[in-house]
C-alpha cells in the first residue's frame, strides 16, 4: 500500500522503477426557533443577508448537540471512491465520537488513491474521539492512541493533518460546516415547506478547500483557483444547519496541474445534521487502555534497518508509525535508511533527492537479507518514503539537496 500527503512515495519493481505518488429535518417534533444565537441576538433570518450563515452556525452550536454525516465522493472512469464520516457532536463540551470509512474501488486511479492515503481496492474503517483540541484513535488491538495538541513541535508537525479534525465550527472539523460558517450569501434564500431556508451561493475555492483532505487542500494555500465552488445550504425554521452540498468539479483543474487527483472526474462534498439537541457523546469505554501517541509512535527515519512497524495509527500517511515485532501485527519492514546531502551547480535540482534515494534504496534492497524483504507484497516491490529539501545559495548557482529517506517493504 502506498501513502501520500506529507511523504512522497515511489514504488520500485526490479528491474524497472515505477513511479507512485507515494433534505432532512432536525429532531422528532415541533421545536422553537433559535432566538439568541446570532451575534446581535436576532433570529437568524432577521440578520443581514451576508451574516445569516454565520448566525446559522451559531444557532446550530446553541442547540447543544447533533448527529452528522459528512461524505466526500471522488468519481473516475474506474469507479467512485467514498470517504464517509458519521458520528455525534457535543458543541457544549466541544467533543465528538465518529466512525470514518474510506472505500476505494479496484479500478480507481492508483495515483489519485495514493493522494488520499489509500490504494485501489482499500476498505478502511476507523473510530475517533475528539475532546476539545485532542484526538484519540482506536487501534485494531482495542487500545486508544491519544494525540495531545500540546505535544512537542516535532510531534505536532508530523500529525498536523490529523489534528485539523478538531474543528472550529463543530467539534469534528474539515467538513462543510467550516465552509458554511464563513460563507456570505448574495442572493436571497428560497423558503422551504417546513419554514426553513435554502441558500445557493458561490464560495472561493481556497475557503471551500477546508472541507477537503489536507493531502489535497494544500494545493490552494498559495492562491485562488479561477473558478468558485457552488454551495447549497439548507437551514431549518430556527436557522440551524440541516444540510450543505458543494461541487468541486471546477477545482479539479488546479489539482491536476499540481499532480493531484489525476483521473478524478468529479468531486462532491455533503454534510447532513439531524437530531439537534438530542445527542450525547459517550465516553471512551472503561477498560480500554489509552496510550500517548507521541511516546508510542515514531517517524519512519527513527526505525533501524530490519525493524518492523504498524501503520494502524489513525493517520492517512506514514508521518508516524508504531514500532512492533516482526510478526502478525507488522504492516511494513524497513531495509534501509538513506540520507541525501548533495550540492549541485547549473542544473535543475528538483527531484534529484528523490532520484538519488530511489537509486540507493535499490542497492539496499539487493543487499538486504532475504528475511527482511521476502515477505514484501507484491513480491519484488519496495517503497521509498521521504521529502527532499532544496536550499538555494544567496550568491551563485549552488543548490543543496537534502532529505532523509526510508526504504521499506509492505508486509500486508
Amino acid at each position: 500500500m502506498g501513502f501520500s500527503g506529507r511523504f512522497r512515495t515511489a514504488a520500485v519493481t526490479l528491474p524497472l522503477l515505477l513511479a507512485a505518488v507515494g433534505c432532512q429535518t432536525a429532531g422528532t417534533g415541533e421545536e422553537p426557533a433559535a432566538k439568541a444565537a446570532s451575534p446581535t441576538g436576532k433570529p437568524v433570518f432577521e440578520e443581514r443577508l451576508a451574516d445569516q450563515l454565520n448566525a446559522a452556525s451559531r444557532a446550530t452550536a446553541a442547540s447543544g448537540s447533533a448527529r452528522f454525516t459528512a461524505t466526500l465522493t471522488y468519481g473516475s472512469a474506474g469507479g467512485t471512491a467514498v470517504e464517509r464520516v458519521t458520528g455525534v457532536l457535543d458543541y457544549a463540551r466541544d467533543a465528538a465520537r465518529v466512525e470514518r470509512s474510506v472505500d476505494v474501488p479496484r479500478g480507481f486511479p492508483e495515483e489519485a488513491a495514493a493522494d488520499l492515503g489509500r490504494a485501489p481496492g482499500d476498505r478502511a474503517r476507523g473510530v475517533y474521539a475528539v475532546e476539545k483540541n485532542d484526538i484519540s484513535y482506536r487501534t485494531a488491538r482495542g487500545t486508544w492512541l491519544h494525540y495531545d495538541a500540546s505535544g512537542s513541535t516535532e510531534f505536532a508537525d508530523s500529525v498536523g493533518a490529523l489534528m485539523e479534525y478538531a474543528g472550529e465550527a463543530a467539534p469534528w472539523g474539515r467538513t462543510l460546516a467550516e465552509v458554511v460558517r464563513h460563507a456570505d450569501p448574495e442572493r436571497q434564500p428560497a423558503p422551504t415547506p417546513d419554514g426553513g431556508r435554502r441558500y445557493e451561493l458561490d464560495v472561493e475555492v481556497r475557503g471551500a478547500a477546508v472541507a477537503l483532505p489536507h493531502s489535497v487542500a494544500y494545493a490552494f494555500a498559495g492562491g485562488r483557483a479561477p473558478d468558485d465552488v457552488p454551495l447549497t445550504v439548507a437551514l431549518d425554521k430556527g436557522g440551524r444547519l440541516l444540510r450543505a452540498e458543494a461541487d468541486y468539479r471546477s477545482a479539479l483543474g488546479t489539482l491536476r496541474a499540481q499532480g493531484l487527483l489525476k483521473g478524478v472526474t468529479s468531486l462532491r462534498a455533503e454534510y447532513v445534521l439531524t437530531g439537534h439537541g438530542e445527542q450525547k457523546v459517550p465516553p471512551l469505554p472503561a477498560g480500554e487502555p489509552v496510550e500517548d501517541a507521541e511516546r508510542t509512535t515514531v517517524t519512519l527515519p527513527a526505525l533501524k534497518a530490519g525493524a518492523c512497524a504498524s501503520h494502524d495509527t489513525g493517520l492517512s500517511h506514514l508521518a508516524r508509525v508504531r514500532p512492533v515485532p516482526c510478526g502478525k501485527d507488522a504492516d511494513l519492514r524497513v531495509f534501509g535508511q538513506e540520507r541525501i546531502d548533495e550540492t549541485v551547480k547549473g542544473q535543475n535540482p528538483a527531484g534529484l533527492g528523490n532520484r538519488l534515494a530511489s537509486e540507493r534504496c535499490e542497492k539496499a534492497y539487493q543487499a538486504a537479507p532475504a528475511a527482511w524483504t521476502s515477505r514484501g507484497r507484491p513480491s519484488g516491490q519496495y517503497w521509498v518514503a521521504g521529502d527532499e529539501n532544496l536550499d538555494f545559495a544567496y550568491i551563485g548557482p549552488d543548490v543543496t539537496v537534502t532529505g532523509d529517506f526510508t526504504c521499506y517493504v509492505v508486509l500486508r
